[in-house]
Order: C-alpha cells, then sequence, then structure tokens
C-alpha cells in the first residue's frame, strides 16, 4: 500500500466536500469526480505511475450549481453522475458523445472551458429539497435514488421520470447520511439527531429506529440506556453510512459507547437479519467516525499455510463465505477492515491537516482516494493481489425493485374493482414500493357475481368492516340514494339511523353501465355486468310498494365513514310497471327532502374523475 497527497488546486483551495470513482467505465480509465465549495464538480482520470503511486489528470469542469456542492455519486451501472449542493437541487450529468466541449456562457469562465477534455451535460434537475443536499445513494439499477438534506428529510426519487416517490420527514435534525440497500429492501439515514432510520421501500414506512442501547445486565441490577450516536457537536458536516455490496451488514459511523464517564467512538456494524442492535462495533481511539465505504471487489477468504504445506482457514468472525474490505474515515484518520476479523489491518493517519470528509473505491480495488476540507485529496494504492486473492464468481443478488409513481396508482386503481371479499383486510392509502399488488381477482366475473356468491361475499364483508381502516375512496349513502331514488323514506330511515346531507360524492370506479334489467323471478337474479362497485345487491323482499327500493347497510363502525351499501333493483309486483327505476312524481320528491340527483331520468353515477389524475406533476425538470 502507498499513499499520496498529490499537490493540485483541486477546487481553487477550497474544501473539497465529496468524491466518486466511476464503478463501470469498461476497465478503459478511473474516472473520479469531486465537488468542492467553489460551487463546481470537477471530473479526474486517475491511473497507477510507474512507482505505484497514483497519476491525476484533469478531465472536465462541470459549473452548473450556485453554491457549495457537498454531494457526487455516480451512477453504478451507466454513466449519469449526480450532485447535490446548497442550492438545494440535484443535477443530473451525462457524458457529450459529441467530442467537442460544450460552451456554457455564463457558469464558467472562458479559460476553464477551453481546458475541458471531455463534454458534460446536465439532464435533469430534480427539485424537491428546500435546503442544502448532504448526501445522495443510487440503487443498483440506477432507475432511484435517495437523498437526504438540512431540512431534515429524505426523498425517494424516481430519477427515470424525475418525480419524487416518498418523503421521510421524521427526524428531528440534519439528515446526514442516506444510503440504500443493495437488496433494494430498505432505506437508511443518519442525522445528527443522534438516531438512524431505517425505512422499508416495501411500506414506505419506518422499519427500524435506533438511538439507544442498554448498558448492563439485569442481574446486576442496573440496567441503564446511552444513547449509541454523536450529537451535533460532531465535526463534520456529514455521516455517510452504508451497506455492504450484498446488503449483509449496515456500517453506521458516529457512533459512541459510554463506559462510565469515558466515551469510546466507534462504528457499528447491524446485521441485516438483527438491525433493532448491533451485532460489534470497531473502536476508534482519537476522533468520531464520519464515512464509510465498502470495495466493490468480493475476496476469497484468508487461508493459513502450515509448514507441510497444508492450508488451514482463518477464523471467520461474520461467517460469510467470501471477505469484503471496507475503509472507515475518522476525523484524521483511515481504518481498512474486512468481514473476517474485527480488528483493522490497515491504519493511515497524519495526511491531511483539516477535517476529512468522503471516501471513494475505484471499480477494481486498486485505488482508495479520500477528500479534507483543507482542499487536497490522497490516494492510497494497492497493488494486484495486495488485499486479497479476487473472487472468481461474485455472489448473485436478488434485487428488490422499488415502482414508480403512476404505477402505483395504476394498481390501486384495478384493485378497487375486485369484489370486497378478495379484497386483503389491511388496506394502505398506497401500494408499497417494489411489489406486485395482489389484489387481482382469481375468478372470472362471471363466477364472482353468481347468485351462489352473492350470500357468502356479503357475510364476510360484515367483520372485516368493522376491523378495517376506511378506504380512501368510498360510495357514500346519498350517492346510491341517488342512484336508485327511493320513493319510501320509512324504509330507509329504518335501515340507516342517519342520513348525510349534501353533495353527492364521485365514485372511485370506472363509470358503470346501467342499463334497464328486465323484471324476473325473485328466485334468480341477474348478474351485474359491470365492476363490483358498489358491491354486489341482495334481492329483498317485503310490504314495499311497487318501484320503491330498500337499502340494506351492513354493519359498520360509528362515526363519519362513509357506508358500503347493497343496491338491488328490486322485482316489480305490478304488471302496469316497465321500467325497474321509476322517476317520483313532485309530490314525493317533496317527502324525501333530499338533494335529488341529476335530472336524467335513468338517474346515471356522476362522471368519474380517474382521468383528471391520472398522470401526476413531474417533480424533476429538464434544465
Amino acid at each position: 500500500m502507498k499513499v499520496i497527497t498529490c499537490e493540485i488546486a483541486w477546487h481553487n483551495k477550497e474544501p473539497v466536500y465529496s468524491l466518486d470513482f466511476q464503478q463501470k467505465a469498461d476497465g478503459r480509465i478511473h474516472r473520479l469526480a469531486t465537488a468542492g465549495v467553489d460551487t463546481t464538480v470537477r471530473l479526474w482520470r486517475v491511473e497507477m505511475g510507474p512507482d505505484g503511486k497514483a497519476v491525476v489528470e484533469f478531465l472536465s469542469n462541470l459549473a452548473r450549481h450556485t453554491k457549495a456542492v457537498n454531494v457526487v455519486r455516480f451512477c453504478p451501472n451507466n454513466e449519469l453522475l449526480a450532485s447535490g449542493g446548497d442550492d438545494a437541487a440535484i443535477l443530473l450529468w451525462k457524458l457529450n458523445d459529441s467530442k467537442e466541449p460544450e460552451q456554457v456562457p455564463g457558469f464558467q469562465e472562458e479559460d476553464d472551458s477551453q481546458l475541458n477534455k471531455e463534454s458534460w451535460t446536465v439532464v435533469k434537475t430534480l427539485r424537491g429539497h428546500i435546503e442544502d443536499v448532504y448526501d445522495i445513494s443510487w440503487t443498483r439499477d440506477g432507475n432511484f435514488m435517495v437523498s437526504g438534506s438540512v431540512d431534515n428529510t429524505a426523498i425517494m426519487w424516481d430519477v427515470t421520470k424525475g418525480q419524487k416517490i416518498c418523503i421521510f420527514n421524521d427526524h428531528k435534525s440534519y439528515v446526514q447520511g442516506v444510503a440504500w440497500d443493495p437488496l433494494g429492501q430498505y432505506v437508511a439515514t443518519m442525522s445528527c439527531d443522534r438516531v438512524m432510520r431505517v425505512y422499508s421501500t416495501h411500506s414506505r414506512k419506518k422499519a427500524f429506529c435506533i438511538s439507544k442501547i442498554t448498558s448492563g445486565s439485569a442481574g446486576e441490577g442496573e440496567v441503564k440506556p446511552y444513547r449509541m450516536f454523536h450529537d451535533d457537536s460532531m465535526r463534520s458536516f456529514f455521516r455517510r453510512l452504508t451497506f455492504t455490496p450484498d446488503g449483509s451488514f449496515l456500517l453506521a459511523p458516529a457512533g459512541c459507547v459510554e463506559a462510565g464517564e469515558n466515551v469510546t467512538n466507534t462504528t457499528y456494524v447491524f446485521s441485516r437479519k438483527t438491525l433493532k442492535r448491533p451485532i460489534a462495533h470497531l473502536p476508534c481511539p482519537t476522533k468520531a467516525t464520519l464515512a464509510v465505504r465498502c470495495c466493490p471487489v468480493y475476496f476469497e477468504l484468508r487461508t493459513k499455510k502450515e509448514d507441510d504445506n497444508s492450508v488451514e482457514p482463518l477464523p471467520n468472525v461474520f461467517q460469510l463465505p467470501y471477505r469484503m474490505v471496507f475503509a472507515v474515515a475518522s476525523e484524521d484518520s483511515i481504518f481498512l477492515y474486512d468481514t473476517q476479523q474485527t480488528l483493522p489491518f490497515g491504519f493511515v493517519s497524519n495526511i491531511h491537516y483539516h477535517t476529512l470528509s468522503d471516501l471513494t473505491w475505484s471499480g477494481d480495488g486498486s485505488f482508495l482516494a479520500v477528500s479534507s476540507t483543507d482542499g487536497y485529496c490522497s490516494f492510497l494504492s494497492f497493488s494486484p493481489g495486495e488485499l486479497g486473492t479476487p473472487l472468481k464468481e461474485p455472489p448473485v443478488l436478488e434485487v428488490f425493485t422499488p415502482a414508480n409513481g403512476p404505477e402505483k396508482k395504476g394498481k390501486r386503481a384495478a384493485a378497487k374493482t375486485v369484489s370486497p371479499g378478495s379484497q386483503p383486510p389491511t388496506p394502505a392509502p398506497a401500494p408499497a414500493p417494489g411489489v406486485l399488488v395482489k389484489h387481482t381477482p382469481s375468478t372470472p366475473l362471471s363466477s364472482v357475481t353468481s347468485p351462489s356468491n352473492l350470500s357468502a361475499t356479503e357475510d364476510k364483508k360484515n367483520p372485516r368492516s368493522v376491523k378495517t381502516k376506511p378506504q380512501p375512496r368510498r360510495i357514500t349513502l346519498n350517492t346510491l340514494e341517488g342512484w336508485g331514488k327511493p320513493s319510501n323514506p320509512k324504509a330507509l330511515s329504518s335501515a340507516t339511523p342517519t342520513t348525510a346531507t349534501g353533495s353527492t360524492s364521485t365514485p372511485s370506479t370506472p363509470k358503470p353501465c346501467l342499463s334497464p334489467i328486465p323484471p324476473t323471478s325473485s328466485s334468480t337474479i341477474q348478474p351485474w355486468p359491470t365492476p363490483l362497485t358498489p358491491t354486489t345487491p341482495k334481492a329483498l323482499s317485503g310490504n314495499n310498494s311497487p318501484g320503491s327500493i330498500t337499502l340494506k347497510a351492513s354493519t359498520t363502525p360509528k362515526g363519519p365513514v362513509p357506508r358500503r351499501i347493497s343496491l338491488t333493483p328490486v322485482v316489480l309486483r305490478s304488471p302496469a310497471a316497465s321500467q325497474p327505476f321509476t322517476t317520483p312524481s313532485s309530490t314525493e320528491k317533496a317527502k324525501h327532502e333530499r338533494p335529488s340527483p341529476p335530472t336524467d331520468p335513468v338517474c346515471l353515477p356522476p362522471e368519474s374523475k380517474r382521468s383528471k389524475t391520472s398522470d401526476p406533476p413531474g417533480e424533476g425538470s429538464n434544465p
């Protein structure tokens, strides 16, 4: 291992806040992006010199931000580069195919633009934060990202459409680090409110909240909880946590362990199986840790060769079939660890005058670059085989892919057309990202609406209506009354104790086709020819007058929750009547004293508003 601090004015000698290697550049060059207080993003080529040290060459100056740039991250699988800064914007850059650099007047000086060897342009701008953006993390496929900001929020983004998927606003202070699980199941955030939160991308809700841990044992009689992370007095803007490349572990910096009056700085290791409590911690004796980055290369397990040329395996602390190497940056030092032992196998210090800010590994693991607020960057270079023997076949990961916003709405609309008996017992306001909503009917519509299934569906619906939360959209009693126009107010008053007065609500399903149904015998019911909302009707018999309709409400909890009512065309006993829905006279309307629906005698339901909200506006904008 060799270390060099290049004498380069990386950002006009202003503090360098972030840097990142491009992981997949076809093995041609090691392209490095840096960001700093001078509001620019700069690209460099890093090569191995004849002495085994890094040699750096300038490539391009990207000037579009208006304030300091805090983070740069290359997309894992393509040539996009994301940058976030104090101007609250996230810019997505892409390398132009044309050889001539693009001239952007007003953003950079003419002398700087002439030095550019590559042309990068902004292809998309993501706007959603209202304060400085501190950290960014991509998904493995590059279609989504998460960002953390000084506005106390973290935002999940659909990069392809430039839209916000979800906003996490549980933190009480700055979000200084974010990490997206390589398997796609979790998003982890760290804040200077001394809390690490892990969210599920499935439900978009908080899955784990880690802030305190207990010391002592119950047998000793003294169990005292203490804080696991440093407060905002830590001398760093960033708490850059990360998952290991296979998603097995979550590595969280800025930790502290209290032992009496002594406080030890540390980095916590959380297992994917037990994210509630750390399984290990990696002490740092001097300063607080602020960033962790993993080498993208998997290595074979280290072994020990005996005198008789036999190979003996060494202890494997984390019980993995391979080794992963990661680096931890404190305020003034760098520690090198692997997943086979808890002690560091490398240590570098006294290479910068001010606090370190970020770490990054090259795609082949030959370089580890470090940035500092003193305005300089350093490189740790490793010769082939120095870190270990690369694994010939890296493990195959099953990645959980989130879904975008418009698809989510489409799935919710499709779920509404299913009969209540086949809906899941716990409906959510929005389907989880990445999981196909299993609300589609498993039987044909004709079999669902057959007379033999009507009573069973109604019986199953009653107990669920008490336990489940109200659906986001319901058919109100007023709407059903408007569709049927009943003429017997006493029957309505006996079925429903209270009647809501007001304008009719809009159904959430497509507009049903209410064609007149010919009279039939009371023993059979025609299948309803529309999606099952409102619910499947039952035939009722009683001492009702011809042309009247009786509503039977299912058991529902008290409160303002609209009821789901079964509406049934009643069999006509009078041969003189020719329509199942008759228009009452003006005297009958006066008796009801309820608002009547539109003047159409057939009483068609209101128009659906689905088309007006089918295309949500984009959150991002192209430059």
